[in-house]
């Protein structure tokens, strides 16, 4: 079993590592929508790692993953209230207003009360913004297990 599990992580690794790299490109080649995509999957996988190290996954305790991005920032916030070292390495406020943002600019699509170059803008914007926010929760999500590793 350990070896499956393994083998697991080892794969999610590899796709998320591809993730990176597609997220990378799609920004080289101004597909920012694509950009953005891969930016919202690797924060969530982020998100579900200082879930890991802050108590677990879930919620009081449980297994049961945490679906959405939202919700799982929220029990992170909610954590952080009693956690000194999550309070240090939680960019909620940005994590949020990067959320939204890119919410409203699906909504603002699907309603179509946006001409195509505010779109092409503010997906500009979304996708930098979402790699650089990427790069800030992957470093506190690894000081956040390094430090916690070392707790007896």
């Amino acid at each position: 079993e350990k070896v499956n599990k393994n083998r697991a992580m080892n794969s999610k690794r590899a796709l998320f590592e591809s993730f990176h790299d597609r997220m990378n490109a799609a920004i080289e080649k101004k597909f920012y929508l694509e950009a953005s995509w891969y930016a919202y999957a690797l924060l969530e996988d982020r998100l579900v790692s200082m879930l890991r190290q802050s108590g677990g996954i879930g919620r009081n305790g449980s297994s049961t993953q945490i679906k959405m991005l939202g919700p799982k920032l929220g029990e992170l916030k909610n954590r952080a209230s009693t956690d000194k070292l999550l309070s240090e390495n939680l960019p909620a406020t940005k994590i949020n207003d990067w959320k939204d943002e890119r919410n409203d600019l699906m909504h603002a699509m699907a309603e179509g009360t946006m001409t195509q170059a505010e779109i092409d803008k503010k997906a500009y914007l979304l996708a930098l913004q979402g790699r650089d926010l990427i790069k800030e929760v992957s470093a506190a999500a690894m000081r956040l297990k390094k430090h916690r590793s070392k707790a007896p």
